[in-house]
């Protein structure tokens, strides 16, 4: 089944958009009215947001050796949890002129130190739809797990990152879907990932 959403975004009118704060993030408030599903129009609101640039995500896959990457990395968004050290995927932000591709690989070797081969996009999402302007793209990476070294530490020191890398076996990493795994792109990733994997490595391995 295709979902088609009832409206498009001819049926949403902006009445005002004010810039609140701008730096790393930018945060914006909206004033708008959108049709209702009785075919009304709604009364005027107003909704605050926060923009930022649209992310790729890559699940770094070996085909040959069976093996995922994942890296590990502190984040202060997180504090209120055990530990704020979270096993993720790779990503980056899509920077202006960037393909994702480019992204994909730029952030596959700042953060993991691996040369990605081929690219399979998975799919996208909206990590907040209620207050956060941005899309996530999915991506699987095909790498080669003979040359990573995992006792190195990964990232860019101008962007205070501190990476640690985890290779794990196929199994392993989908088995991490029955714990606490916190980051949403990693959870989601890893669920495409077992629900793929067989026909991924069939393409890959043709």
């Amino acid at each position: 089944m295709k979902f088609k959403p009832t409206y498009s975004r001819k049926d949403v009118e902006v009445l005002e958009d004010e810039c609140l704060y701008k730096g790393f993030f930018e945060m914006r408030k909206l004033t708008l009215k959108h049709k209702k599903f009785n075919g009304e129009w709604s009364q005027p609101m107003t909704r605050e947001m926060m923009v930022r640039h649209d992310a790729v995500c890559v699940l770094l896959f070996d085909p040959a050796a069976d093996k995922v990457l994942l890296i590990e990395q502190f984040r202060p968004t997180v504090l209120r949890s055990e530990s704020p050290w979270l096993l993720e995927l790779v990503a980056g932000m899509v920077e202006e002129g960037e393909s994702d591709e480019d992204v994909a690989r730029r952030e596959a070797f700042e953060e993991a130190g691996v040369t990605v081969k081929r690219l399979e996009y998975m799919f996208k999402f909206v990590p907040s739809p209620g207050g956060l302007v941005e899309y996530l793209r999915m991506y699987a990476g095909e790498f080669d797990s003979s040359l990573v070294d995992v006792e190195k530490t990964h990232g860019l020191d101008d962007e205070n990152e501190d990476i640690k890398l985890h290779l794990v076996s196929a199994a392993d990493a989908i088995a991490l879907l029955k714990h606490d795994v916190e980051n949403a792109s990693t959870i989601m990733g890893l669920q495409w990932f077992a629900l793929n994997k067989n026909d991924l490595v069939s393409r890959w391995c043709d």
